[in-house]
């Protein structure tokens, strides 16, 4: 049996879905039974730098050079400073707009760019194939 990461558990209410490129967030405050629902979708860059974060940048930073070579050169595009940064600022965004705490992708200087959230769990499904 074989089995492939299907997605991400984060802070126990956040779904990363990898195969529809969507984060979505579903939270129940039991004390007053209210559900709230909410999804995000990802550009294919930045869910490309999302993925590679949370696989890689979860114990360790994460170097701009790193990044350019495992997510921008891989994919056949053309690495810059500018749009890493367009990209991580917008990102950082549209997290923040799902609740998520401010500063998800964080620079640390002199290291390089790590996850602040700690409980991430990786999801995996079993292949049919």
């Amino acid at each position: 049996m074989d089995y492939q990461i299907h997605g991400y558990l984060i802070a126990k209410e956040y779904h990363f879905d990898i195969e529809n490129k969507c984060l979505f967030r579903l939270s129940t405050n039991s004390s007053e039974k209210n559900i709230l629902f909410g999804a995000l979708f990802l550009n294919q860059t930045m869910l490309n730098v999302f993925l590679y974060l949370l696989q890689n940048g979860r114990d360790r930073s994460i170097t701009k050079q790193e990044l350019f070579s495992k997510v921008w050169e891989e994919n056949d595009l053309s690495p810059s400073t500018q749009r890493l940064w367009q990209v991580l600022n917008g990102l950082n965004k549209k997290l923040s707009l799902l609740g998520m705490h401010d500063g998800m992708v964080h620079y640390f200087r002199g290291e390089g760019y790590r996850l602040t959230e700690d409980d991430i769990i990786t999801l995996y499904r079993k292949d049919c194939h």
